[in-house]
């Protein structure tokens, strides 16, 4: 199996938009490389026997009939909101340009 380098470590830290120190990252590549190992002895588990399940504990019909309800109108809704603009929610951009 392929381990985690540093510079993968510092490539997934960028995506994921966190800071890490430089001397951190070699702790932080040896604990992704820990996790994915044990992950990866179920792998080595025998399952051809064991059926597929999609739950484990015997739930069914959970599901509830839709029903129709008033909503709020669009100024109850914007009542706590920290900014608006033109009757909408106004939130900070997540993207960059």
């Amino acid at each position: 199996m392929t381990k985690i380098d540093n510079e993968t470590t510092k490539s997934v830290a960028d995506l994921i938009k966190i800071h890490i120190d430089e001397e951190q990252i070699p702790l932080y590549s040896e604990n992704l490389n820990t996790a994915i190992d044990a992950v990866n002895t179920f792998s080595d588990l025998d399952t051809k026997d064991v059926p597929i399940t999609s739950q484990t504990v015997g739930t069914e019909n959970i599901m509830r009939d839709d029903i129709v309800e008033e909503g709020f109108s669009q100024e109850e809704a914007l009542t706590n909101a920290h900014q608006t603009k033109n009757g909408y929610f106004l939130v900070r951009k997540v993207f960059n340009d």
